[in-house]
């Protein structure tokens, strides 16, 4: 028997052996990781076996620099191997042995850039730049783990290669462990990279048909958006500066136009988002927009693209955005019809108010159901016309109406954003003459319907034309949305 209290050598937790602490070997949680409260970072190894930390931090390391290798390759002198952690004994792939081939498993460094267009708000170049500094996760020059974790799994669910697609898994596990926590850390940045990462994983199990858990990750980034106060940046209101909620989940004022300008795409993501499924699965949304005088009011400005805040420019009737400049009331403003400066122009702002619109199209949609006789009153006749002129003056936002032309746009990213909203926009107008069309009340209805349903249907093959493989969660859902809609039609 061993002496009382004495721990073999090698018998110590990982975590405590890396952290360099004093273990007693508790199983299966010791004592120091139990009252730090990292019970999900407590493992023991035995002998040669790796922990799965160590696998997760290895495949990264070899991930990361393969991306280096990729973005800087007159400095890449040798190439670098990814090879299948978690099989020793597995026979080596001939494509990733051969030192002047590409690997067999280089996918996942080339779909990061994908996935970093998957309602993905940061600034991209910062992002990059962080996530290539030699430091472990956790350090504050690199993003926040749980963002870190997501990228990557979306760079592994983009990928084609097979024996990548075996880690899947383990980095969805450890992306969701860690976005669980990551409002609880001291990362600088904890909480707009908290959002992202709420974002990436909701998208993450929309895409995979998984709605409950995506739900769950878009409540968990409304939340955490609003705690934030990220609905009043720029607020007019009095007493209202650009953070509420908890001393904990305040933010300082941004650095500079760009960090300013994420906050405001973040905040615009989340409430796409949030819409978005919210009609698309017909549930309550977490954030309904309401006219009481006590509801909660986003006045945070329509976004604009990420390159004209980075330039400092947010109303182009104004040029540069003066520091004393205020918004208040955007989407009433909005759904009222009400000019404001703030135009919203930009393939962010036509998404975000394509969302909107849908949102409310929606409610009144469900209103109008199952009741033809009150299609007639004034009130609803009169909701109808306002909403329909509201959407052909989104509509009229687009540079232009014709799927083909949206196509040509040469800017693939501003391309996919247009796509996104003029899919949302061409479901709205299906959705607000639904209640028409079916009651056989209007044959203009009915022709509007089988219209957008037709530019559903182009859109989405013109955006898989030009070499895209992948396609936006909601956009994809359009598809079952209009093929019902196509099936209800012929029958």
């Amino acid at each position: 028997m061993g002496t009382p209290g004495y721990l073999p050598r090698g018998g110590a937790c990982v975590s405590c052996r890396r952290r360099k602490m004093r273990c007693d070997g508790q199983r299966p949680i010791c004592s120091q990781c139990d009252r730090a409260g990292r019970a999900e970072d407590c493992e023991y190894t035995s002998g040669q076996e790796r922990s799965t930390v160590q696998i997760l931090e290895e495949n990264i390391s070899r991930l990361e620099a393969r991306i280096q290798e990729l973005q800087n390759p007159e400095v890449a002198s040798t190439s670098v191997t990814l090879h299948q952690p978690y099989g020793a004994n597995l026979p080596p792939n001939p494509a990733s042995t051969a030192s002047n081939s590409r690997s067999a498993v280089q996918d996942p460094p080339r779909h990061i850039a994908e996935a970093l267009r998957l309602g993905f708000f940061l600034n991209i170049p910062r992002f990059q730049a962080s996530m290539l500094q030699g430091f472990p996760p956790g350090h504050p020059s690199r993003p926040a783990p749980a963002l870190i974790y997501s990228v990557y799994l979306w760079a592994i669910r983009l990928s084609n290669d097979v024996t990548v697609k075996t880690h899947e898994a383990a980095y969805l596990f450890r992306a969701t462990q860690d976005a669980g926590m990551a409002l609880s850390g001291s990362h600088p940045n904890k909480i707009l990279h908290s959002i992202q990462a709420e974002v990436l994983l909701a998208t993450y199990f929309f895409a995979n048909g998984r709605f409950f858990e995506g739900k769950y990750h878009v409540a968990n980034a409304v939340s955490t958006a609003f705690s934030a106060g990220m609905h009043k940046i720029r607020s007019a209101a009095p007493a209202q500066g650009q953070s509420g909620g908890s001393a904990n989940n305040r933010m300082p004022r941004p650095r500079d136009s760009t960090e300013e300008g994420e906050r405001i795409l973040g905040a615009w993501t989340v409430l796409t988002l949030d819409k978005c499924w919210a009609v698309a699965l017909e549930h309550t949304p977490n954030f309904e927009y309401s006219t009481h005088v006590l509801a909660t009011k986003v006045d945070t400005p329509w976004p604009l693209e990420m390159e004209d805040f980075e330039q400092a420019r947010i109303f182009p009737c104004i040029g540069r955005l003066p520091q004393h400049a205020r918004t208040s009331n955007t989407i009433q403003n909005f759904l009222s019809g009400t000019p404001t400066p703030d135009l919203g122009l930009s393939t962010w702002a036509i998404e975000a108010k394509a969302a909107v619109l849908w949102e409310r199209i929606a409610v009144f949609a469900r209103k109008c159901s199952g009741n033809n006789a009150q299609l007639t009153l004034p009130p609803l006749v009169q909701e109808f016309t306002s909403l329909s002129a509201l959407l052909e003056t989104v509509i009229a936002t687009l540079p232009s109406t014709d799927p083909h032309a949206i196509m040509r746009v040469q800017d693939l990213e501003k391309a996919r954003r247009l796509v996104v909203g003029y899919t949302i926009l061409s479901l709205a107008t299906i959705t607000l003459h639904g209640p028409f069309a079916f009651s056989g009340r209007s044959e203009s209805s009915r022709r509007k319907r089988i219209s957008s349903a037709r530019v559903v249907l182009e859109l989405v093959i013109g955006l898989r034309t030009r070499g895209n493989g992948y396609v936006n969660p909601i956009v994809g859902a359009s598809i079952f949305f209009v093929l019902g809609f196509n099936a209800r039609e012929n029958s």
